[in-house]
């Protein structure tokens, strides 16, 4: 366990307790729960009971009081983060609530960020390869080869970063980044970390021995809905990153 103090905060919206990713994040809350890991969780679903179940993990679980999308709520969870922390110093982990395996990785990732003030998780290639949906893994695979390009090119930033994982930390003085954004999707997880480096905070690039759940790969691999998602995600995400790269 590291000896830097952090916790976890992240998002939610289910529409029915039968969802694989509800299984998913009862499992991460419950890991976390195991090593002694406090967690912020916003949730928007419209079903009571799945916040009574989260809550049984002993997470720190709020409805989502502003109406809008991911972001709106990433913001709400950020916001009770910094409260609970009570540290400026403390590291803030997001991650998407089915990303189980992730829990157990925080601490390496916090211990091994040094001085830096953000901190930003790669997945190793071949745990990446053998369990994501191949169509994830070459999607992403390419746009973060594409968005490390474009930040050498027009930020003179050259550390790789697996921009399209999820998962980041920031020492909790520097949530301001975050929350004084508005991107509604994806773009408010990533457009700070941006922002970030553009105002010159030292930001590390850890590599994780990420597993990605064995139940999501059979629900999505081969599956047209969520094949097409990830074409949507990027064409959606990466202009946003390049513009923000290049001071827009």
């Amino acid at each position: 366990m590291s000896s830097s103090k952090y916790l976890i905060f992240t998002v939610s919206y289910y529409g029915s307790e039968d969802e694989v990713r509800f299984e998913c994040c009862l499992e991460f809350l419950r890991k976390a729960a195991e090593v002694g890991i406090q967690v912020v969780v916003v949730d928007g679903s419209p079903i009571e009971s799945i916040r009574e179940k989260m809550r049984a993990t002993g997470a720190h679980v709020f409805s989502q009081k502003n109406q809008g999308k991911k972001g709106v709520a990433l913001r709400e969870a950020l916001a009770e983060a910094v409260e609970i922390a009570g540290d400026d110093d403390a590291w803030l982990c997001w991650q998407e609530a089915e990303k189980v395996d992730m829990v157990q990785h925080w601490s390496r990732v916090v211990e091994l960020s040094g001085t830096a003030q953000l901190a930003v998780p790669f997945r190793d290639p071949d745990l990446f390869k053998e369990t994501y949906p191949i169509e994830q893994f070459h999607s992403e695979s390419y746009a973060n080869l594409y968005l490390d390009c474009a930040a050498a090119t027009f930020a003179n930033f050259n550390t790789k970063l697996d921009w399209h994982f999820g998962p980041f930390a920031l020492k909790s003085r520097h949530a301001h980044f975050w929350l004084k954004h508005t991107g509604e999707l994806w773009d408010a997880q990533v457009v700070p970390i941006v922002h970030a480096i553009r105002a010159q905070l030292p930001v590390a690039s850890v590599q994780v021995l990420f597993r990605a759940p064995d139940s999501m790969k059979q629900q999505e691999e081969a599956n047209f809905t969520f094949v097409e998602k990830r074409l949507l995600q990027i064409n959606f995400l990466d202009p946003k990153v390049i513009a923000a790269l290049k001071g827009e």
